[in-house]
């Protein structure tokens, strides 16, 4: 039989299994879409709420170099796109009734979380040991955990802290990995744990 008999045959065929996958994908979108307004909503309007959340893309230096002067001397920095992705991180807070007065925020001094941070909420507290644990000049993941924990005990209240640090410092204190423009909501408690409600994807 010619080809053109087959592809007819199979054409119906591939239509219909691709609307039932598309069609079993559908509830999965609408799914994650709630659980963003979810998480959203519990920003707005629970206490002890905390925002874990990367720096925007960074590129071109070695990311392990600080520089505690604050001059960035040899550090990672923001990309134009990362600069971009930030300011729009700051837009979708406020958009959602989070602007900058209703919230704390912290940073690592590493200048690509600074710079991420004041981007955004044009505000940070900066704190050098909230520094990217594996990087140079004595960084620990016990001294960047303990710091941590310490700003959350003091901060955690009715406005929401948003804490801007970096993917293995995240890793170590959530147990979550996440991407670029990423932010895990977690509720703290008394002592600065942390427990994770989810992640939240800041930007389309």
């Amino acid at each position: 039989m010619p080809l053109s008999w087959f592809a007819a045959e199979w054409r119906p065929a591939a239509r219909t299994l691709a609307a039932a996958m598309l069609t079993a994908l559908l509830p999965v979108a609408a799914a994650r879409a709630s659980d963003a307004e979810a998480l959203w909503q519990a920003l707005a309007t629970r206490p002890n709420m905390v925002v874990v959340m990367r720096h925007t893309e960074a590129s071109g230096r070695d990311g392990s170099v600080f520089d505690p002067s604050g001059q960035c001397r040899g550090e990672n920095m923001l990309t134009g796109k990362g600069r971009r992705d930030a300011e729009a991180i700051g837009r979708a807070f406020a958009a959602r009734g989070l602007p900058p007065e209703r919230l704390h925020v912290v940073a690592s001094a590493m200048c690509r979380t600074r710079d991420t941070a004041r981007l955004a909420f044009g505000k940070a507290e900066l704190d050098a040991r909230l520094r990217e644990f594996l990087s140079g000049r004595g960084g620990s993941l016990n001294e960047a955990m303990d710091a941590a924990e310490g700003w959350i005990r003091r901060l955690r209240g009715p406005n929401p802290l948003v804490l801007v640090t970096h993917l293995p410092n995240i890793d170590a204190l959530t147990g979550e990995q996440i991407d670029y423009n990423e932010a895990i909501v977690t509720e703290s408690d008394e002592q600065g744990q942390l427990k994770v409600l989810g992640v939240l994807r800041l930007l389309p």
